[in-house]
């Protein structure tokens, strides 16, 4: 009985290993979309076609720890052929991605069908609420505007975000657990 409790209990160590690269998988898709368009502050708007419908994100990209144009500008998405603006809603999460020199942060989602669509940098602000009020509180230098980019990428669901987290929490617990206890199988069954 203990040998076929102790089996089972093992047994969940590669469910485990299965959920967690699916989690980290699932999550990684946030951060790591195709990207789509880059084009610098600078040269104000640019051209993308998208060949799949779905969601897709507007992300800054610039240097870390400098003082970004994101409160000088706001991204307008226009369909070339109607000339209608699409929707961008703000980043609920606000996801973040940086390694040593630079960092990408995104700051809008949008829906967007098949088709051919230009992007508008227009005076305005990127931000809302307390970092609006803290970027005022900070003096403005003169910014470079060729050193910060605007990225349109491939995203996803907000969903399939939030449901990674639980997934990979279901992992890590079932590799642990499951050695844990396949460990301690003769002590928990007496």
């Amino acid at each position: 009985m203990i040998i076929y409790l102790r089996i089972l209990f093992f047994c969940l160590i590669p469910i485990g290993i299965f959920a967690l690269v699916k989690g980290i998988k699932l999550i990684s898709k946030s951060f790591n979309g195709k990207v789509i368009l880059e084009i610098p502050y600078s040269q104000e708007s640019g051209k993308f076609s998208i060949s799949k419908e779905g969601i897709y994100s507007i992300w800054q990209k610039g240097k870390l720890l400098k003082r970004t144009p994101i409160d000088k500008f706001r991204p307008h998405i226009y369909n070339e052929l109607t000339n209608e603006e699409l929707d961008i809603s703000t980043s609920l999460l606000g996801l973040h991605y940086n390694d040593f020199s630079t960092g990408r942060m995104e700051i809008f989602t949008f829906h967007a069908p098949v088709g051919d669509y230009r992007v508008e940098l227009k005076e305005g602000t990127s931000i809302a609420g307390l970092q609006n009020l803290i970027t005022k509180l900070i003096p403005y230098e003169s910014v470079d505007l060729t050193s910060f980019f605007i990225q349109i990428r491939e995203s996803q669901s907000r969903v399939f975000t939030f449901l990674a987290i639980p997934i990979i929490l279901f992992g890590a617990f079932g590799i642990l657990g499951g050695f844990i206890l396949g460990l301690l199988a003769d002590q928990i069954i007496k």
